[in-house]
């Protein structure tokens, strides 16, 4: 017979027995449920698994929750990192954003107007209409009639004439350069990317202005004197630059000019050899000067002491990989 004092100890165990083993499971249970151990990050620390690809025929990306803009200077979600910071060189104020993304697609290039247009827009608009956390002025293409234009996979203009290089980003989110394109050397990579997207390739975008700086982590040319578009390459001056440092990783890098208080501008040599510090595998040069426009939060952060900004043609974006239809 079980004595009175030793019915404590008893019950105390068969509490344990009956109810731990659910407690633990239910604990279990939880931790399964929990969205950071469901996905595993990757190399750049972000949730490939939490991103929804964006239709590469889309209008625009998928719109940024608000509470993901950490600060004035950066933006964090699980598919899209932007961290924006100031540096000085040459007696010039220099803006790197540096970007992270999960997913290719959600590097994009968008218009001012419809293709052929000579309608401009200042890039924060077309950047606010396509819901771009960060953006960049691009090529300005409708100043020219030469050169390749294509924009999210659709070739709209094929007429390299062998004075510029051309800059192509493919389905892997990957920058490539062809130096001083003309009609073969345009095809050979042209056919060894499989054409544009559209054809069934892995050519996304590709724009014509450069001149490309670095290549391969060298620099891709002796002088730019001779340059066929006029990129002032000796004149000290605004600069606008995309690079690529590794897989879904880039450097948006822009320096200020004369037009800004206390800033001398860069000569095109000079910004190659800043890009050459900055470490890039791939780095190509934009359309600069009054043009030059980092877009942040819907605004144009850089030159903040002269207040100009110029129409653009088009632009090159970012935008989160979070699908807003959740």
């Amino acid at each position: 017979m079980i004595q009175k004092h030793q019915w404590l100890p008893l019950f105390v165990m068969v509490f344990l027995l009956c109810f731990l083993p659910s407690a633990v499971a239910n604990e279990y249970l939880v931790l399964e449920d929990d969205e950071d151990i469901a996905f595993s990050a990757d190399e750049n620390g972000l949730f490939p698994a939490q991103c929804t690809p964006i239709d590469i025929n889309a209008t625009k990306g998928y719109k940024a929750d608000s509470r993901n803009y950490v600060s004035n200077w950066e933006y964090s979600d699980p598919t899209l990192r932007v961290e924006i910071e100031k540096d000085r060189y040459l007696d010039t104020d220099i803006w790197i954003a540096k970007v992270q993304i999960a997913h290719s697609s959600q590097l994009r290039g968008a218009f001012a107007s419809r293709y052929g247009s000579q309608v401009n827009a200042v890039a924060p608009t077309i950047a606010k209409r396509v819901n771009a956390v960060i953006a960049v002025s691009g090529a300005n293409y409708s100043y020219r009639d030469f050169g390749v234009v294509l924009q999210q996979g659709r070739l709209y203009r094929n007429r390299p004439n062998g004075g510029e290089d051309v800059l192509i980003i493919d389905d892997k989110g990957d920058l490539h350069a062809v130096i001083r394109a003309d009609k073969k050397s345009f095809g050979d990579v042209y056919m060894a990317l499989g054409g544009e997207w559209d054809n069934g390739g892995s050519m996304v975008n590709a724009l014509t202005f450069g001149p490309l700086l670095i290549k391969d982590g060298a620099y891709a040319h002796e002088a730019y004197s001779r340059y066929s578009i006029d990129i002032g390459a000796s004149k000290p001056t605004q600069r606008m630059v995309i690079a690529q440092t590794g897989p879904l990783n880039y450097l948006l890098v822009t320096c200020e000019g004369p037009e800004s208080d206390d800033s001398r501008g860069l000569t095109m040599h000079q910004m190659a050899e800043y890009m050459f510090l900055l470490g890039c595998d791939i780095a190509y040069n934009l359309d600069g000067g009054s043009s030059s426009t980092l877009v942040f939060r819907d605004k144009k952060i850089n030159s903040p002491s002269s207040g100009k900004i110029r129409p653009v043609a088009d632009i090159i974006y970012f935008t989160t990989g979070i699908s807003d239809l959740r």
